[in-house]
């Protein structure tokens, strides 16, 4: 082919064969190239042509502002920079997009505007054409509706309804269907494209996503009206995802100072344990479980679980997975408490006070005269919580209005036989089980009827679609996060809501979305160019994985600052609010006191080698650790300690976000086993439950101190 040829193409907008030449000079600006032009690279399929544009124009950005900015405008970034402490990447982000494209002039023009104006030939024509899109740069509140690939969402802008082609590919990789965000989006030809990091908008009982979102601008003196409140957020983006986090924050709080999470035991002096004991094994209500080495060592050596053969409904119980809080069938058995025999005692135990006062109303029934009271514990563990869990946010950015509804949790008492052979799809199957009983069970979001009779009421219609939503948006959480294969399509089409029907994502192990989104590759950049400048921009949105070399040293700094182990155990628990009592609390019944004292020693290992160098407080979200806890003892249901299945455990370790520390902790687990005697070595289902906290805690600990 000659080299004339070769210069040569056609062009789709010309209509004609035009040269290489006239189309780089043209392409996007004097030319409106369809999408299917392989030459233009704004196009979905030349996506990574937009990064390399992008990466060069942020380039070219930060020397044309050393040249132009005065004294005065270097020293007003600068300080912009002071004021976010230069470690926040959604804040930086959002400041300087302000800086470079919101912020006008006398003339009305923004420092993006004035750079296109300038015709001196310092950009190419590509450059052109993306600048003139980042200068119409907005905030959006994006709820997407469709996941069409790996970087494509489609979905509307619920600020004025517009409807919104994201083509980014961290957005598409994370996000799930209806999660509506706070984000920033500027246009391009034939797509939108994010920039920088996005809030999720938290849910608020009573309020449209959009309105929590107007609600805070109220709050922090923004305009009420719909033509200033989009400049208003664009330059206040960052205090707004602030308040939007401290709303999330203070209605966890509020919801867990109201949970009914009041662990009671109640005991008794026996006057005949052996008559109760053949007593309670005769009724149909009591299921025998074996008792615990801690409770044997308490002196119970007979244990039962009292099930509620009303098979009751209650409202949003944590580990199972449907994601609303509204009352729907249970498939397991409801267990009110547990019933514990010993010679010289007998108690009665119940995780919520209700649930205590029907235990003991029915126990005191049936034993009559063979037990006497002798006292009664409640340890509120809703409270407990509550007061240690206080990740720092500012109340003062919390909108009133915005606590009036608060969320309500009750604690689990559904349980669910496993067969030895069938545990590995245990959970999955009772979500499917349960959505096939979903249709037609009353609902309390949906006053009491049913969701099939609130499919045909156009009152309450609207309300179903807004509770689908949630359930869509959970489920897709669970796909990603869990690898959980739930498809609520069916039923959507069952209950004739075909608008919400779309094609949901698939499986993985992806970020968690309560995170700030990741950023790309291209928005890399942006904080890699502001390091090199000698801004300071921190670390990127997530930690990266830490070596072997940096975890010996970090542990050897542990050893040297902290000879007594138990002031590191202080010191990590000072630095992380709430994980240790979480710690305990949660493994209370699973785990006896040496077995404890492995998890707390390990756990403080992670602590010192995760927090960041010189942090003193790292707040937790310990909810997350509680999904990812769930998560992990589904997965570990697949594992065994011995032949084939320690395989699979060390693929399940490096699962995850710091697989070296894991192997580490294992390491130390392990050899610290074997260094004891055989029958004082923790059980195998303990070193799971060990590890299985380890893992979700770890995750968590390494996001929060990135």
């Amino acid at each position: 082919m000659s080299k004339h040829a070769r210069n040569r193409r056609e062009c789709p907008a010309a209509s004609r064969t035009i040269t290489a030449a006239q189309c780089g000079t043209t392409r996007g600006s004097s030319r409106a190239c369809p999408a299917d032009c392989p030459f233009f690279p704004f196009t979905p399929a030349n996506y990574d042509q937009h990064g390399e544009i992008e990466s060069r124009l942020i380039q070219k950005t930060y020397e044309r502002a050393a040249r132009l900015m005065t004294d005065a405008q270097r020293e007003r970034m600068l300080r912009v920079l002071d004021e976010t402490g230069g470690d926040d990447v959604l804040e930086n982000h959002a400041r300087f997009a302000w800086l470079y494209h919101g912020e006008r002039d006398a003339g009305g023009h923004s420092f993006g505007d004035r750079w296109l104006a300038d015709n001196s030939g310092s950009l190419t024509n590509d450059e052109r054409v993306l600048l003139a899109g980042m200068n119409r740069m907005r905030p959006v509140v994006f709820e997407p509706w469709r996941i069409l690939d790996e970087q494509t969402v489609e979905g509307i802008d619920l600020l004025d309804g517009s409807a919104l082609r994201i083509v980014d590919r961290s957005t598409a990789g994370v996000v799930s269907r209806f999660a509506v965000l706070l984000m920033r989006a500027y246009p391009m030809p034939h797509y939108e494209r994010s920039s920088g990091g996005a809030m999720l908008v938290p849910e608020v009982q009573g309020f449209e996503p959009a309105e929590i979102v107007r609600e805070v601008v109220r709050h922090l003196g923004g305009p009420s009206d719909p033509a200033g409140e989009r400049t208003w957020l664009a330059e206040q983006f960052a205090r707004v995802c602030e308040a939007l986090g401290a709303v999330k924050i203070a209605r966890w709080q509020q919801t867990l100072a109201a949970i009914d999470a009041r662990h009671t035991k109640t005991d008794y002096r026996p006057a005949k344990a052996p008559r109760l004991s053949e007593l309670l094994a005769k009724r149909k209500d009591l299921t025998p479980e074996p008792p615990t080495d801690e409770e044997i060592a308490l002196g119970f050596d007979v244990t039962f679980a009292w099930l509620d053969g009303g098979q009751k409904t209650e409202p949003g119980q944590i580990p199972l997975p449907l994601p609303d809080a509204s009352p729907r069938a249970v498939l397991g058995e409801t267990v009110l408490g547990r019933v514990l025999i010993g010679r010289e005692r007998v108690r009665i135990e119940a995780m919520s006070g209700e649930r205590h006062r029907d235990l003991r109303a029915r126990f005191e029934r049936l034993a009559g005269g063979m037990v006497e009271f002798i006292g009664e514990r409640v340890d509120d563990l809703g409270q407990q919580h509550s007061l240690h869990e206080t990740p720092a946010f500012d109340p003062a950015l919390v909108p009133p209005r915005l606590m009036e509804n608060p969320g309500q949790l009750t604690i689990a008492t559904q349980r669910v036989r496993i067969e030895d052979d069938d545990s590995s799809g245990v959970l999955l199957d009772v979500v499917r089980r349960q959505y096939a009983l979903f249709p037609d069970a009353p609902n309390g979001w949906l006053d009491g009827h049913t969701p099939r009779a609130a499919a045909a009421d156009p009152a309450l219609r609207p309300k179903l679609v807004a509770l689908m939503k949630h359930h869509i948006c959970g489920t897709d959480r669970q796909r990603r996060a869990e690898g959980l294969d739930i498809d609520l399509n069916p039923l959507l089409a069952d209950l004739g809501l075909h608008e919400l029907i779309s094609t949901p994502p698939p499986l993985g192990g992806a970020a968690d979305e309560f995170a700030d989104l990741e950023l790309d590759d291209e928005e890399r950049a942006v904080m890699d160019e502001l390091a090199s400048l000698g801004a300071g921009t921190g670390p990127h949105a997530t930690m990266p994985p830490l070596s072997e070399k940096t975890i010996d040293l970090r542990l050897s700094q542990m050893l040297a600052r902290w000879p007594v182990f138990v002031d590191a155990i202080d010191d990590a628990d000072a630095a992380f609010p709430g994980l240790f009592d979480f710690a305990w609390s949660i493994t209370e019944n699973l785990l006896d006191d040496a077995e404890y004292d492995f998890l707390e020693m390990l756990l403080t290992r992670a602590c010192h080698v995760l927090k960041p160098p010189g942090a003193r407080i790292v707040p937790l979200e310990i909810e997350r650790i509680a999904a990812g806890l769930a998560a992990a003892f589904a997965q570990s249901a697949e594992i065994t300690l011995k032949g084939k299945g320690v395989q699979t455990l060390e693929r399940w370790l490096a699962d995850g976000p710091q697989p070296a520390v894991m192997i580490d902790l294992v390491g130390t687990l392990f050899a610290g086993c074997e260094k004891l005697r055989r029958k004082e070595r923790p059980r195998d289902e303990a070193i799971l439950t060990i590890l299985a906290f380890l893992k979700a805690a770890t995750a968590e600990i390494s996001r929060a101190a990135a």
